[in-house]
């Protein structure tokens, strides 16, 4: 390959006009480009060179310092050469590699497909050098003669002195058409080839000695369609003419016969007069055939007659053509374009369309067709230097240098990145003199475009748009073969020269495409990328790139970032730990880089991923993020693994003060500050494929910190227990403020919890599973902190309480408080599950990837439940504990002051001088939990006083005392059951031990006559309810007359039982063994109680002997009225008995009829009472009576006893209808039965 020389000044020259790229920390090395060398150093301090022989590849070299750095510290635990040398999966080459991989400096792609290794070819070496030729010296003067020439021959001599530039290519427009000047245009080619005025005059007088060029138009009329018919076949006959009115030259076509769509494809050349003012008319004919028979026979219609008469016409005037369109042609829009090709409309003449105008619309005129037309202007080149497009390349690179620094010097204040980038357009001088050497050259539309694309390309500046345009331009004229032979290899290797610029920027990321700039990096990252993609995608450039052996472009991409992704972390690597010497030191610096990772990932994800994705489908992110993460391992987890390798082991204690302290996983210490760093590294990594995740360097990094978090728990607790026990030392069991009432111990307390909480939310701990674990053992240490603050306050109350109790109110205000603060962390520690988030917490572990997932969140959230509800269990007990033990000396107290209130007959004594202040104390300190939990233990000690008072004065006090005890019990419910909301629930309150002590009260405190009346309304109750099983059935007939009697009719009795050994009595659930047998039975009948009823005698019936049914048929009369004293709460008692001569008569059953519920007739009115059907029964021990529980008690009282000694013997004979023995207790019937006695009670 041949070597071109290029001298420094010219190399400075070149870079200037093309902006030749150089990445951030890199320079082009001013050596010639025959030897290149790459510095850098190695491993072992050794300087290492690479030569490279290729032109194309321009040769970095890092600012390295080579001086002799000191030896690294021994203790230093990370390797920075090391770290430097580590491949994409963390692992160190082997040693061999090292200095091989190191020696390669920046440029690390080494792979077959590298394209750095890629040659020009010679061809397009010799052009480059002729180019560079021609920018330098004389060759620079020829070539701006030569312009100049071209300038003076098209504006000056066919000009007129203007030229129209607008809509050329890379013409900047400031409006829709503008013209310039000869002057204009000479002052910018003066600017752009940096030459006096003097020599600008020299070069002027030079070429006026030139002839003036021809020029010449040349047109190829093609093809006409969609012509007027002017035949009577329809058709026409058309051929048309060419004129420059100008020169007076024209130009006929062939005629073509029978066709509305003709076909000449004739080239004509004009000569040209002003390029700027010379039109051309184009006008396309019909010649008419001779009139014959034939014609007259093909007339079909009266449209084909019209036609036929036109042509007779024209004939009979000699006019052999008819006009159907014309065209006017402006040779300047010919020039501005280069080669036009196009279909142009046939037009009426002008005197024609201003006769239609004005009879009517334009607009409606008839379509008249079209006319194919391709145009282009050429100029004579004889006196030109140079007749290729080299020439023009050179012009161009001139004018757009110029250009863009006028435009730099314009904005110099602004950053590289604030300045507008070239958008591909130059001035309208600068247009023109461009256009006039490609007239001059005589360019096709196609060179010129590959021209704008080879310089433009270059520019470094230019708006990645502008050249994506330019890209498909090119490849349009490619795809239509435009380019062969040399051209195609210009193209080809100014295509490879562009992907390797692109190369270059791509792996300088953020410096090419600087994140500051804002929304200009992704919109120019954008376009290059589309660049690439286009000439991937097209298959005419992905020819050419592969006769460049270049491979697929998309790999040269992704290869470019995982190489931008390596030199970011060289630089990290040797900015952070250059000089580190200490492992603290390196922990600050293992920070930084984790951040700078975090940052630049971060920047990576949001900034240039998306571009990247959507269009070259590669996701850097990926593997940038994995590249950086597998590179962090290595630089962290060995030196985490050596930090906590050096602390104690085996349940080594540490207090606060040890040096291992500093290592425990801490707010603001360094290691936390890693942990929270690589927390965040890890959730980047969350959006990665679950076949990525795994290779992440960073995936498990929190269980490099495991013993970290284990040693600051351990910490935690030591420092918990101090500060609790700290808190309850200097509590003074006084309220926090006024709105609330507990102690500040407690806030102290509550305030560690929330502390550990907050450590957790922070912590973050990324496995579910391992996190629940460790949640747990949080959880159970913060659990033990709470029993421990309970027994310091429970200790610290006692002592209050022993000091306090001398005086009358045993309960203070700082118990109060103490027992409050105790509920209050109580309640604290119950929600510290849903502080701590533990059941999404759980619910994450359930579903998680392993199948035992369902399996460890029962195991744990058993374990959590145990744990909670035993703190909570055990901090309640210990409140409770006090409370027996505050109740426990407080029952003496409440004893008497309800025996005091009892016999004096007054709650005085109990509610006003001892509940009272007592209360208002605890209601107005305790919260509404131990307010409550007191209230209930003192209610039940009362009750109990009470019950105890009432057995021990049953038998010894009468009727009144118990009254005024009813009435005590009841105020003291009121007292502590006042009802809204306040005290306790009164329906709680009353509960089995308070309504069975009101009901012996409700009994004791009535007369004997109303308790043994309240017996017989038992016993009603039982017979109405059916509770008992029927002895007998008795029908009877009862009624009271107005004339102040109560009649009773005994009518008759049947179905009398007789019960078996198998009899049960006072059961009706169990199985009976009974037969009816013949009794001799009768019948008493008496009011009850008898006390109230002193004059009213009992009446029997006759003895019926051996029947069954008995009819007696007897009718008793009483001088008794419904208003007598008694009848209200009196009652009837029928009694049904068996006669036995010589001994008792047998008991078989009663009935009780309420003497108030007895109706009210005149005498003559008596046979309209019904019959009245009774169930005779016997009285039930089983269901226990009150009444008789309340006469028991009553042993000194006459009519008490008496009645008990009649219910005893019914209930003995009873009995003995079982024929089961009596015990020697109950043999007479007469005496008191202390077993009798103890039934009732335990009833």
């Amino acid at each position: 390959m041949e070597e071109v020389v290029i001298s420094r000044a010219l190399q400075e020259h070149i870079s200037a006009i093309f902006g030749g790229y150089t990445p951030r920390r890199r320079r082009i090395t001013a050596d010639s480009f025959a030897r290149v060398e790459y510095r850098h150093r190695s491993k072992r301090n050794k300087i290492v060179t690479a030569r490279y022989d290729n032109l194309s590849s321009f040769v970095v070299v890092d600012y390295l310092d080579t001086d002799n750095d000191d030896q690294q510290n021994k203790e230093c635990l990370l390797d920075i050469d090391t770290l430097l040398g580590l491949d994409d999966y963390g692992k160190t080459n082997h040693c061999t590699d090292c200095n091989s991989s190191l020696s390669s400096g920046f440029d690390e792609i080494s792979t077959s497909s590298d394209f750095s290794s890629i040659s020009l070819g010679s061809e397009y070496t010799t052009s480059l050098s002729e180019i560079y030729y021609l920018l330098s010296g004389e060759k620079s003067e020829e070539l701006l003669t030569d312009v100049l020439y071209s300038v003076q021959s098209l504006m000056g001599a066919t000009g007129g002195g203007v030229w129209s530039v607008a809509g050329g290519i890379g013409v900047e427009q400031t409006h829709p058409q503008s013209c310039v000047t000869m002057d204009q245009v000479k002052q910018v080619l003066q600017a752009a080839f940096q030459v006096t005025p003097e020599n600008m005059d020299r070069i002027s007088q030079d070429i006026q000695s030139r002839p003036v060029p021809e020029v010449s138009l040349h047109l190829n009329l093609k093809e006409a369609k969609d012509l007027r018919a002017k035949t009577v076949k329809g058709t026409t006959n058309p051929y048309a003419t060419v004129i420059n009115p100008s020169t007076g030259q024209s130009h006929r076509t062939r005629l073509e016969k029978d066709t509305l769509n003709p076909k000449w494809n004739q080239e004509f050349t004009l000569r040209l007069h002003n390029l700027q003012k010379d039109v051309i008319h184009l006008e396309v004919w019909h010649e008419h055939d001779a009139v014959t028979v034939k014609q007259l026979t093909a007339v079909r219609d009266i449209r084909g007659l019209g036609r036929l008469m036109k042509g007779t016409t024209a004939q009979a005037q000699h006019n052999a053509s008819h006009l159907l369109g014309q065209i006017n042609m402006n040779v300047k829009d010919v020039s501005r374009h280069g080669i036009v090709e196009d279909w142009y409309p046939l037009e009426k003449k002008a005197l024609e369309v201003g006769q239609n105008r004005v009879g009517g619309d334009v607009s409606r005129e008839k379509e008249r067709g079209a006319l194919h037309i391709t145009a282009s202007v050429s100029s004579s080149a004889a006196q030109l230097g140079r007749t290729d497009s080299r020439s023009y390349d050179c012009l161009l690179a001139h004018l757009i240098h110029h250009h863009v620094a006028a435009t730099n010097n314009n904005n110099e204040q602004e950053e590289n990145w604030s300045k507008p980038l070239w958008p591909g357009k130059v001035s309208g001088p600068a247009a023109a003199a461009l256009a006039q050497f490609a007239i001059t050259l005589e360019l096709s539309d196609a060179a010129v475009q590959l021209s704008w694309w080879r310089i433009g390309s270059q520019v470094s500046s230019a708006e990645p748009d502008w050249i994506l345009y330019q890209l498909h331009q090119v490849q349009a004229a490619l795809g239509k073969g435009a380019y062969r032979g040399e051209t195609l290899t210009e193209l080809q290797v100014s295509l490879a020269s562009y992907v390797r610029n692109c190369i270059e920027k791509l792996k300088d990321l953020q410096g090419a495409f600087p994140p500051a700039s804002g929304i200009h990096a992704p919109r120019n990252l954008k376009s290059t990328l589309k660049i690439l993609q286009a000439m991937q995608s097209h298959l005419a450039t992905r020819c050419l790139l592969d006769q460049e052996d270049f491979p697929h472009l998309q790999e040269l991409v992704s290869t470019a970032f995982s190489e931008h992704t390596k030199c970011w972390w060289r630089s990290v690597i040797e900015e952070q730990l250059h000089g580190v010497r200490t492992a603290d030191e390196q922990i600050n610096k293992v920070i930084n880089i984790v951040a700078e990772a975090h940052t630049f990932l971060t920047l990576v994800a949001d900034f240039y991923n998306p571009v990247i994705i959507k269009e070259m489908n590669i996701n850097y992110m990926q593997t940038a993020y994995l590249s950086v993460s597998n590179k962090i391992n290595p630089c962290v987890r060995p030196l985490i693994m050596n930090i906590y390798n050096r602390m104690p082991t085996g349940g080594a204690q540490i207090t606060e003060d040890s040096d291992d302290g500093k290592y425990a996983l801490e707010v603001g210490t360094s290691l936390w500050q890693l942990y929270r760093n690589l927390g965040r590294l890890h959730t980047l990594g969350e959006c990665l494929p679950a076949d990525l995740k795994v290779e992440s360097g960073v995936r498990e990094y929190h269980r490099w910190f495991s013993r970290g978090v284990m040693r600051w728990l351990e910490l935690a607790v030591l420092r918990a227990q101090t500060m609790i026990m700290k808190a309850v030392e200097l509590d003074n069991l006084e309220p926090v403020d006024a709105y609330f009432n507990f102690s500040s111990s407690a806030t102290d307390t509550i305030g560690i919890f929330l502390d550990v909480k907050n450590w957790w939310v922070k912590l973050a701990w990324p496995d579910p599973e391992n996190s629940a674990v460790l949640l747990t053992k949080i959880l159970e240490d913060v659990c033990s902190c709470g029993t421990k603050y309970s027994d310091l306050v429970r200790e610290k109350v006692q002592l209050k309480f022993h000091q306090e109790n001398s005086s009358r109110v045993f309960i203070t205000k700082q118990i109060c408080v103490g027992l409050n603060s105790i509920e209050r962390v109580r309640e604290e520690l119950t929600k510290m599950p849903e502080h701590f988030e533990f059941e999404s917490l759980l619910e994450e572990v359930r579903q998680g990837e392993s199948g035992s997932g369902a399996v460890a969140a029962r195991q744990l959230e058993a374990t959590v439940e145990r744990l909670i509800f035993s703190a909570a269990e055990n901090m309640e007990s210990k409140v409770n504990e006090f409370v027996e033990t505050v109740i426990g000396k407080m029952q003496i107290t409440l004893e008497n002051a309800v025996n005091e209130a009892c016999d004096s007959q007054s709650p005085t004594p109990l509610l006003s001088r001892t509940l009272d202040p007592t209360l208002d104390i605890l209601q107005s300190h305790l919260n509404s939990s131990n307010f409550d939990r007191f209230l209930c233990r003192t209610w039940e000690v009362i009750l109990q006083s009470f019950h105890s008072n009432v057995m021990r004065n049953a038998e010894r006090r009468r009727s009144n005392y118990f009254g005024g005890v009813y009435n005590i019990l009841k105020a003291t419910l009121n007292f502590f059951s006042p009802g809204e909301g306040k005290g306790l629930d009164r329906q709680a309150a009353q509960t089995h031990e308070y309504t069975s002590l009101l009901e012996l009260l409700e009994s004791l405190r009535k007369t004997t006559e109303s308790v043994i009346c309240q017996y017989y309304r038992e016993r009603y109750e039982e017979q109405v309810d059916e509770i008992l099983p029927a002895k007998a059935q008795l029908v009877v007939k009862l009624l009271f007359t107005r004339s102040g009697k109560l009649i009773v009719e005994v009518i008759m009795a049947r179905d009398m039982v007789v019960e078996g050994e198998t009899g049960s009595i006072g059961s009706s659930h169990r199985g009976f063994h009974h037969h009816h047998e013949p009794i001799d039975s009768y019948v008493k009948v008496q009011p009850v109680p008898a006390e109230w009823f002193p004059t009213i005698p009992i009446r029997k019936t006759k003895t019926l002997r051996r029947q069954d049914p008995a009819v007696y048929e007897e009718t008793f009369e009483y001088e008794m009225s419904q208003q007598d004293d008694g009848v209200s709460e009196g009652f009837l008692l029928l009694t049904l008995k068996d006669y036995n001569l010589g001994r008792s008569n047998t008991f078989i059953g009663e009935a009780v009829v309420p003497l108030s519920s007895l109706p009210c007739m005149d005498s003559s009115k008596v046979y309209t009472v019904p019959n009245t059907y009774l169930k005779m029964t016997t009285p039930g021990l089983d269901i226990g009576y009150k009444s008789l529980r309340a006469l028991q008690f009553r042993t000194g009282d006459k009519i008490a006893t008496s009645f008990l000694k009649k219910v005893s013997k019914r209930l003995l004979d009873s009995k003995a209808k079982n024929n089961s023995p009596l015990k020697p207790e109950d043999e007479k019937a007469g005496s008191k039965s202390p077993a009798f006695r103890e039934r009732l009670k335990f009833s």
